[in-house]
């Protein structure tokens, strides 16, 4: 079989129908999709999914064993514990071999070794983290664009996906918009620590400390502008979230936060050291090289900067042009705008080539318009 192999489930059951379970329901349907979309929820989640249009029919998941019996694709949609707590119930019951379990949680080691340990050989289980989200919770935000060109990792057993694998990438892509790509679970959770994780942890302890400062020195937060901000967007997440996340990959964090720790040690020590220079040198270097047009690990998008005056209907004015000529913006991003001056708009397209022929559309139309280095 290829990589292009095709696979459709005779049914979609949705495990806990929240903002992103949600999201899934509307996005399948919106794609095309004709079988039929069953949620497990709490009786609040299965009314405003079926109100919404999520799901096609709402259960309590004290009904799990019965919409699993005839397989399909089983979502996990539940916080990391409760993921742990699903595959659990699962492993009570008789499972088909046609049943193809996933979950969407943002840690996958513990996750795929409870599946491995308590699932039946017979039964696929393959990971799942699909990098897209929103501040906002419950079925009532879901979106079916949530995971337009977002990437989308799959986890799976063996280093190698194989037919079947490869068969529910190519599902996820076609009926959510994303980008999948396999990842090995342990690799999964190194880069996720990284640069999610780590990241976190440091954003909420700045945000704190600059808390603390203003006690003592009053205006520090409303001197806070956008380099701040930038760095601590992250921190407004909610913890309830974040406390699985941080349980579950506790043992790759940590290491990580001491390595950081000492390096700050160092940096401290060598404020007034000219090799200081150095760690700045190499830091812009690396941060050039990160694709910052990809929403995820993998595949970065082709970039194109407008600057556009600041009125009302600039943005409009900037894609009108592109979608007479049929040009499709993956992504966009107000970057830098003053008040009456105008700023810089960011767009991003599937290719160089679309990128390009955008540059000549909107020069044309007055703008001015270049590639992203």
């Amino acid at each position: 079989m290829s990589q292009n192999i095709s696979y459709t489930p005779r049914k979609i059951i949705i495990y806990s129908v929240g903002l992103l379970g949600g999201s899934l329901g509307l996005a399948v349907r919106k794609a095309g999709y004709g079988g039929k979309i069953i949620g497990l929820s709490s009786p609040d989640g299965i009314a405003k999914a079926q109100e919404v249009g999520c799901i096609d029919e709402g259960m309590g998941y004290d009904q799990l064993s019965k919409v699993v019996a005839e397989g399909g694709l089983l979502f996990l949609c539940s916080p990391i514990s409760g993921i742990l707590q699903a595959l659990d119930r699962l492993a009570d019951l008789e499972l088909p071999a046609n049943l193809i379990i996933t979950d969407i949680g943002s840690t996958k080691r513990r996750i795929v070794e409870r599946a491995r340990e308590t699932l039946p050989s017979h039964v696929r289980f393959v990971g799942g983290h699909p990098m897209a989200g929103s501040e906002k919770r419950g079925p009532a935000a879901a979106d079916p664009y949530l995971f337009q060109n977002s990437i989308y990792v799959l986890t799976p057993y063996a280093e190698q996906p194989d037919d079947r694998e490869k068969a529910l990438g190519n599902f996820l892509e076609h009926h959510l918009g994303c980008r999948h790509v396999f990842i090995n679970p342990d690799m999964h959770d190194t880069i996720a620590a990284t640069v999610s994780h780590v990241p976190h942890l440091l954003a909420v302890t700045l945000v704190n400390l600059a808390g603390e400062i203003e006690q003592h020195v009053p205006g520090t937060l409303k001197l806070a502008a956008g380099g701040f901000r930038d760095m601590t967007r992250i921190a407004s997440a909610p913890y309830g979230m974040w406390r699985d996340i941080l349980s579950s990959n506790r043992t790759t964090i940590s290491p990580l936060l001491d390595r950081y720790m000492t390096a700050l040690r160092r940096m401290r020590d060598e404020m007034v050291d000219p090799g200081l220079g150095e760690a700045f040198e190499s830091a812009a270097s690396i941060r050039g090289s990160i694709p910052a047009n990809s929403k995820g690990f993998l595949r970065p998008l082709s970039e194109v900067l407008v600057i556009a005056r600041d009125h009302p209907g600039a943005i409009v004015a900037i894609a009108r042009p592109l979608a007479e000529n049929g040009i499709n913006i993956k992504d966009i991003e107000v970057l830098k705008v003053r008040e009456g001056e105008g700023g810089t708009i960011r767009l991003a397209f599937e290719s160089a080539q679309i990128a390009a022929q955008a540059v000549k559309i909107l020069s044309s139309a007055g703008f001015t318009a270049r590639e992203r280095d």
